[in-house]
């Protein structure tokens, strides 16, 4: 297995903060990208573990994969 960090944003509410749409503060949050280290195989597994918790459908965009270097 891999560490891989994960960048995830919801597209949803950064088009709502971005127009200046009423947004919770807690909710506006995930206008910016928030990191997540996940375990896999490769980049594409990471990419489906991280949608197990954060659907597309709900808005939520992968921003990047990254592998973390090892030594």
């Amino acid at each position: 297995m891999h560490l891989y960090e994960v960048g995830i944003y919801n597209r949803f509410i950064r088009e709502k903060v971005r127009t200046g749409d009423d947004v919770g503060k807690e909710e506006a949050k995930w206008e910016e990208v928030h990191y997540f280290d996940i375990e896999a195989e490769n980049q594409e597994q990471a990419e489906k573990k991280i949608r197990l918790q954060y659907s597309k459908l709900q808005g939520f965009e992968v921003d990047y994969v990254k592998k973390y270097a090892t030594s």
